[in-house]
């Protein structure tokens, strides 16, 4: 049985993949991070030891991240019942996680306060958006009408 895919779910999973690619570009920047901590004059030292383990390991992280996040973006595309689950999962725990860094970074100054409003604002409605798309009642039977 054939469905045709919304709209709206291809724009979630380009959003996937965009934060899939974001997270994977990180992890080279951690790793890069790790190299030039190892490759400096002081790379023997204990700091320098740490720093570049947390570099190695922060980036082997972000890389698994984006991995999941690029398999989840591909069953999304493919309107696979467990994309569904896990994506609404995914889409909740990070307009939590969003609400709980905005306390989080109300106290460094660096970034103006506005900006952080404006970001963390965009990035949950977003979010609520995203979840009220993927919870209405045709776009979940499409979901369910690929597994069946």
């Amino acid at each position: 049985m054939s469905v045709k895919r919304p709209t709206g779910v291809t724009i979630i999973a380009v959003l996937t993949f965009c934060g899939a690619a974001i997270l994977a570009l990180s992890s080279f920047g951690f790793f890069l991070i790790a190299v030039m901590g190892t490759t400096s004059k002081d790379g023997g030292q204990p700091v320098s030891a740490a720093i570049d383990g947390m570099g190695v390991a922060g980036g082997f992280s972000l890389l698994v991240l984006a991995s999941v996040a690029a398999c989840l973006a591909i069953g999304v595309l493919k309107l696979r019942e467990w994309a569904w689950i896990v994506s609404m999962a995914c889409i909740a725990a990070g307009i939590g996680c969003t609400i709980f860094s905005i306390f989080a970074f109300w106290s460094y100054r660096l970034i103006p306060v506005v900006a952080i409003i404006v970001f963390h604002l965009l990035v949950m409605g977003t979010g609520i958006w995203m979840l009220a798309y993927l919870a209405r009642p045709n776009v979940k039977q499409a979901f369910r009408a690929v597994t069946t």
